[in-house]
């Protein structure tokens, strides 16, 4: 009866469309019963038609009041974007950066031996080359689609993921400054290939970073770099 007291209810409120007004009092005409539901919901209906509009107006949302002793709301952070200090670059990368603001085509094949770049066809591949927490081998490429917003990540040589940890990859600033790009697991011969997407402009960083991250829940990055190459040929 629910569908039929709805057709009722708009009816005694005259909102059906005169064809479905007709044919209900077709039936009003030969169906004492319905006659009968229609007369026991008349005043019903009359009553609600005499209730104010402001009852039938959803209210108006509190204002959003900041806590107590601070100036505003402020947003929450995005998850992703994060100043780490506490990411420190082992001696011999940081002597490499300090290289790199000086001559940094030179500092550039000391640091990354041979992380070259070369565009083909639109795309741009950059060169991922193993730091001291990568195994021995290791190393990768990243290859940049023409509108730079998706990169086809392509690694090789590193020890297999296990049920505790996975990969992740990052762009990167010798201050700390970060972005991830996302995660992936690789498989038992150490290789994976991926895409992933490139929400911002890798030139805002000076570096392609991939971590091996603990399945701890924390989103931050661990400090265990693996490979790491520039975002720029």
């Amino acid at each position: 009866m629910n569908g039929e007291g709805d057709q009722i209810s708009s009816y005694l409120l005259g909102e059906l469309e005169p064809a479905e007004a007709s044919a209900l009092e077709q039936r009003l005409a030969a169906d004492p019963a319905l006659r009968e539901e229609v007369e026991r919901l008349r005043p019903v209906v009359g009553r609600l038609e005499t209730l104010p509009a402001e009852v039938w107006e959803a209210p108006e949302p509190p204002p959003l009041v900041p806590p107590e002793g601070s100036a505003e709301a402020r947003p929450a952070p995005a998850r992703r974007r994060r100043r780490l200090p506490a990411l420190t670059l082992r001696p011999a990368v940081a002597t490499g950066l300090a290289a790199l603001l000086l001559a940094v085509g030179i500092a550039t094949g000391a640091l990354f031996s041979g992380g070259s770049s070369d565009s083909r066809g639109g795309t741009t591949d950059l060169v991922l080359e193993r730091i001291d927490d990568g195994p021995a081998g290791a190393h990768g490429d990243v290859l940049l689609a023409g509108d730079r917003a998706q990169a086809t990540v392509d690694v090789s040589g590193l020890d297999p993921s296990d049920s505790g940890n996975f990969y992740e990859l990052w762009l990167l600033d010798d201050d700390g400054r970060m972005i991830s790009l996302g995660s992936f697991r690789v498989g038992a011969d150490g290789h994976a290939a991926v895409e992933l997407p490139i929400p911002v402009s890798p030139s805002r960083y000076q570096y392609f970073d991939l971590s091996l991250q603990e399945d701890n829940g924390d989103p931050t990055h661990s400090g265990v770099s693996v490979l790491r190459g520039p975002t720029a040929s």
